[in-house]
């Protein structure tokens, strides 16, 4: 007796390999979309370093312009501070001025006049005009006589026995010094006392 010949069930696939000719197709249809993720994915990347050379860029002319303000201030200055240097005594020199206007003023006077008391007072006029002139600029005339001596604001040029003077203190004042804001622009020269008496002068 033949057997039956049984009729495929439902859930069997009656054509296997079309249904996996079926899913590489399938698979085929998803890859473009995967290639466009992966694009879509690096053109943030691209666009972000377009930007930072962009930001290089402004970054580097921005240098480049306060590199030039820059040497701009450091000439400007350069050229402020030789002038100060050439200038600095100007207000010294338009002091002076009108005592050497008095100078000669009292040069032709003399020389027409034989009235020579007329002609010393007219130079003590001057001496006092230069030194108030001297002294609006913080020049300071020194006469340390009886002072003690000292090596940093005095020149000695000589040193002698003395009964009434004490020892390292200044006899006499032979030519003024002048201190200019504190500074000494010249050493007065002084003669300083020895000590002892007049006798001991005559042995030295």
């Amino acid at each position: 007796m033949r057997k039956p010949e049984t009729e495929p069930t439902r859930d069997e696939d009656p054509h296997p390999h079309e249904a996996g000719a079926g899913g590489s197709d399938a698979l085929e249809d998803a890859a473009p979309e995967m290639t466009i993720e992966t694009e879509g994915a690096a053109g943030p990347d691209a666009g972000a370093v377009g930007n930072s050379g962009e930001r290089i860029r402004e970054l580097e002319e921005r240098l480049l312009r306060l590199a030039a303000e820059f040497d701009n201030y450091r000439k400007r200055r350069q050229r402020e501070q030789e002038d100060l240097v050439r200038f600095c005594t100007e207000g010294l020199v338009g002091g002076l001025v009108p005592v050497l206007d008095a100078l000669d003023r009292a040069i032709a006077a003399g020389e027409g006049t034989r009235d020579y008391q007329a002609f010393h007072d007219g130079v003590v006029l001057i001496h006092q005009q230069l030194a108030e002139v001297l002294q609006r600029h913080g020049v300071e005339r020194e006469v340390p006589e009886g002072e003690t001596f000292d090596p940093n604001r005095h020149e000695a040029v000589a040193a002698i026995p003395h009964e009434e003077v004490e020892e390292d203190h200044i006899v006499t004042v032979v030519e003024p010094g002048y201190v200019l804001n504190g500074r000494v622009v010249r050493p007065a020269k002084v003669v300083v006392s020895r000590g002892g008496t007049a006798a001991q002068a005559e042995d030295l």
